[in-house]
């Protein structure tokens, strides 16, 4: 049986069925975009850069609107007569009960048939003055409620004046796009009137980027600073929300410094796009395929992974992208040494997971990731390890002297 031949074949069927299916797409596009009056000739002239930013910065206002209406900023322990309860707090309010039924004990810190108890409530409720024989309060002090009200409240203003260099962000940052489209050009042309030229509009975009930068990176730092550090029983830790803050942040900074390059030509991507393009050029049914796409598939996880910790195990994956566009084999022996010592402390780490009906929504979420995360380590080795032995011809590590060669010869 002929393997190689089955598997073309099987990829030929799988790009004619993908590029019917992308011709159908586009079709539909188009008739939308004619119904609503844009040509979609228009599209072209979209600059491309610009235009993934203007979606990212929007896909970052509805993450931050998105934290500010959870109730997972905080989870902590509290007290009420001596007895403890789980809390889970927003910017405004908390719930008190079982990751399950999160309002279950709502009834013993605030009226009965409450969703949620108001912090500032809390903190202006009468103080217990029962204490158990070791001197510990018996119910979580109103100053802890009164630290935390402040905290949220603090936060909640920032991220609220966050919203304005974030939504001025998305719409520069999409005229900017959209420049070379007639329409969008005509009102830019009024705007010159007013001295806003293109150069007064670079600067415009990177200030929103870089104040909506510095905002979220305030808030985290006042609201981290400012909570209390325990509710009466153990420490106060940092939930999925705040998360949300760190991958709106990281993405700021990510596409942020990348519009920013590519308004003021500070870098040439010719690298990046040669990297492209060999990507595209691979066939899809090969190892090597199978390889990019477990990167960028593990890339990503480790990206929203943020949201509940951030995992610096994710920069190995720049290593495996070296060796594949170098084909150079110091970057994967790097790659593969790294990666099975984190295999190893993975494993230990997956022995010490606690049930999942025992975890928050942002606790379940995050161990998920992880979990997918874990299992493509050991399925990467593999397929590394199948691209070498069935792709690529064997060739001899380099090593110092060789390099050393190299470089003389540069030089010479």
């Amino acid at each position: 049986m002929d393997f190689p031949k089955i598997l073309e074949e099987a990829g030929g069927r799988v790009r004619a069925v993908s590029d019917a299916i992308n011709v159908k797409t586009i079709e539909v596009r188009d008739q939308a975009l004619t119904r609503i009056g844009v040509d979609p000739a228009d599209l072209k002239k979209l600059d491309q850069v610009p235009l993934i930013c203007a979606v990212v910065s929007l896909l970052i206002n509805f993450l931050l609107f998105g934290a500010i209406l959870n109730f997972s900023w905080l989870k902590a322990t509290a007290l009420s007569g001596g007895q403890p309860f789980s809390a889970y707090l927003s910017l405004t309010a908390v719930q008190f009960g079982t990751p399950n039924d999160p309002t279950a004990d709502n009834k013993f810190f605030c009226e009965a048939g409450r969703h949620q108890c108001s912090l500032n409530a809390l903190c202006a409720a009468e103080e217990d003055p029962s204490f158990f024989t070791n001197g510990l309060p018996k119910s979580t002090p109103t100053g802890a409620w009164c630290a935390a009200a402040r905290a949220g409240a603090t936060a909640l203003s920032l991220l609220w004046l966050g919203f304005i260099p974030g939504l001025a962000a998305t719409a520069f940052t999409g005229l900017y796009a959209g420049k070379d489209i007639s329409m969008v050009g005509e009102l830019l042309k009024k705007l010159e009137g007013f001295q806003f030229n293109e150069r007064m509009h670079k600067w415009a975009v990177i200030g929103c980027w870089a104040s909506l930068w510095v905002f979220l990176f305030i808030t985290m730092t006042v609201y981290a600073a400012m909570i209390p550090d325990t509710l009466g029983w153990g420490v106060v830790n940092i939930e999925a929300s705040f998360g949300l803050l760190r991958l709106s942040f990281v993405l700021v900074s990510i596409f942020g410094a990348i519009l920013t390059s590519t308004l003021f030509n500070l870098w040439h991507a010719g690298n990046v796009i040669e990297a492209w393009e060999e990507y595209c050029e691979t066939k899809l049914l090969t190892f090597k395929k199978a390889l990019y796409l477990e990167l960028m598939l593990q890339l990503s996880l480790y990206l929203f992974l943020i949201v509940s910790t951030v995992d610096w195990s994710g920069a190995l994956i720049i290593l495996a992208g070296f060796y594949l566009d170098t084909k150079n084999k110091n970057f994967l022996l790097m790659y593969l040494v790294l990666v099975t010592i984190s295999i190893l402390f993975d494993v230990i780490h997956a022995a010490e997971l606690p049930s999942f009906n025992n975890m928050t929504p942002g606790e379940s979420f995050g161990a998920t990731l992880w979990i997918v995360i874990f299992l493509l380590k050991p399925l990467i080795l593999l397929t590394i390890y199948a691209y070498e032995k069935y792709e690529t011809e064997q060739q001899p590590y380099s090593n110092v002297d060789e390099y050393r060669n190299d470089e003389e010869a540069i030089a010479e």
